[in-house]
């Protein structure tokens, strides 16, 4: 009896904790509009916690201070999206070198074909006419998604802003309820115990956060010295914007480095300035990956390549893009609780590196 009793305990344990983890999931996924920006301001606001604090110590009223260093941080990341925008622009010069490029790939191939699989070039094109009326409809699909994306993402910078700031000026009163919560649930002898987690927290999300921007800074300086001595054109642009890619753990570098190879085999006259760029952002990767991104943030969040991975995946599953950047921050958070709680100790071995 005693045996039976403990299996449909464990069952329900079981299912408990199963119910428990659809349901988190459920809400991360239907409740993404709302959580992403919340997430993203409380990051932030962790981020610009210690220059919000310097200049309330130097007099600044915390209402000030906090609107002061949201904005100017807004406007540094308005400044370096006009620039890559800009850039982009500048990027149009190049749409005939391209289209000249594939024409001449078409060609090659519809010579290819003809000579080896005896298909006709009539019916080459009739498929490839077929094809890209089919592509030009989920252009127009993908043009009237970017539109409202972009208007979404003025109004996201615009609700990220706002949460920001409130949450600078109201930080006291939300780490007063978390405190309060361990006082009557947990005992006042743990709200010391609480105290030092929810600091230990603020300062890894800062520090790990800040660390991130300042990899973007540095990557962004080497690409940019880097694919100008090379002789890429637009060098200023691919730099940006293979430096912003790079946030995205593993995949950012591979990918930044893969459009940048593939613009040059497209515009460039030889093959040898594709290799020279594929070896170059080889180097870097390995410069970041064991020198800068270690030393810079992988001190601050010590999380095990597995999981690592699998929190992009699950991210990206979950919130897409904005997920696969703000899981690893988000399992930072978790392991700082977990190291800090007995209870959970064995998880934060899990997942720690």
């Amino acid at each position: 009896m005693n045996s039976t009793n403990r299996k449909f305990t464990t069952l329900r344990s079981f299912n408990q904790v199963l119910l428990f983890f659809v349901l988190l999931f459920a809400i991360l996924y239907y409740a993404k509009s709302f959580l992403v920006p919340v997430v993203t301001s409380a990051l932030f606001a962790m981020l610009l916690v210690p220059i919000c604090q310097k200049l309330e110590h130097w007099g600044m009223k915390r209402g000030w201070a906090a609107v002061l260093v949201v904005l100017v941080s807004i406007l540094i990341i308005m400044a370096v999206l006009y620039v890559l925008f800009s850039e982009l622009v500048g990027l149009g010069g190049d749409i005939v070198v391209i289209g000249k490029r594939i024409n001449v790939v078409l060609d090659e191939t519809h010579a290819f074909i003809t000579e080896h699989f005896n298909v006709s070039r009539i019916k080459q094109k009739e498929y490839l006419q077929k094809q890209l009326s089919e592509w030009s409809n989920a252009a127009g699909e993908v043009v009237g998604g970017t539109v409202f994306s972009i208007v979404s993402l003025a109004g996201n910078i615009l609700i990220v802003t706002i949460y920001t700031i409130m949450m600078l000026i109201y930080r006291k009163r939300i780490k007063w309820f978390v405190l309060q919560l361990v006082k009557r649930h947990a005992g006042y002898d743990e709200v010391g115990h609480a105290k030092t987690i929810v600091g230990k927290i603020t300062k890894v999300s800062s520090l790990y956060v800040g660390g991130i921007f300042l990899v973007v800074l540095i990557l962004s300086v080497i690409y940019f010295t880097g694919l100008t001595l090379i002789g890429v054109r637009n060098a200023l642009f691919f730099a940006l914007l293979a430096a912003l890619i790079n946030v995205i753990p593993y995949i950012g570098s591979v990918l930044g480095g893969a459009i940048v190879v593939l613009y040059t085999l497209i515009t460039g006259d030889s093959l040898t300035t594709s290799i020279i760029v594929a070896i170059f952002f080889a180097a870097v990767q390995q410069l970041d990956s064991y020198v800068l991104t270690p030393k810079i943030t992988g001190g601050n969040v010590k999380l095990s390549p597995l999981f690592t991975i699998m929190g992009l995946l699950l991210g990206g599953m979950v919130w897409g893009a904005a997920g696969m950047i703000l899981f690893i921050p988000i399992l930072g958070i978790c392991k700082v609780i977990f190291d800090n709680v007995d209870l959970l100790k064995p998880y934060g071995h899990l997942i720690g590196d």
